[in-house]
């Protein structure tokens, strides 16, 4: 049987890997309230390398349902994407950088055939940036920079 270990509800607006290690046959659940108002909850069992991720809208009604496998690290690896039918959406795969940062996350269909890529640009500092879309043959769709901070201004 698992115990659950609820943590604080925390505002966040990126994507979350396991927040904490937890006890062998314990399942940690988290609550993201994200900046559009809808929550994710996510149900972590560490020991299995598991985690569900469920997003429900400000009406409480289910939006997205996220399977994902976890890697050695804690790190998300592998998710499958349902809708709120528990319709198949697509299969997301996630690779990160020497330093720690999620770099790549690749779309694949049901037949596993890459649909689409998201790269993620990082500072050197390590903040994120921005990231670029491409469809299935490369092809850039679209990309997001987020400003730098200005300088302050010294008297």
């Amino acid at each position: 049987m698992h115990r659950v270990i609820p943590t604080a509800f925390l505002i966040f607006v990126g994507p979350i890997c396991a927040l904490a290690q937890a006890l062998p046959g314990e399942m940690r659940v988290s609550v993201v309230l994200n900046a559009d108002g809808s929550r994710t909850a996510y149900e972590t069992d560490s020991a299995n390398h598991k985690c569900l991720a469920t997003t429900t809208g400000t009406n409480g009604k289910l939006r997205v349902k996220i399977k994902y496998d976890l890697d050695e690290n804690g790190r998300f690896a592998r998710g499958e994407v349902l809708g709120p039918k528990g319709e198949f959406r697509f299969i997301a795969l996630y690779k990160y950088d020497d330093n720690n940062h999620l770099s790549e996350e690749t779309h694949l269909a049901k037949n596993e055939t890459v649909v689409g890529k998201i790269i993620f640009r990082y500072d050197l500092a390590g903040h994120q940036i921005g990231y670029a879309a491409y469809d299935a043959a490369g092809k850039l769709l679209g990309q997001t920079t987020t400003p730098s901070a200005s300088p302050v201004k010294r008297k």
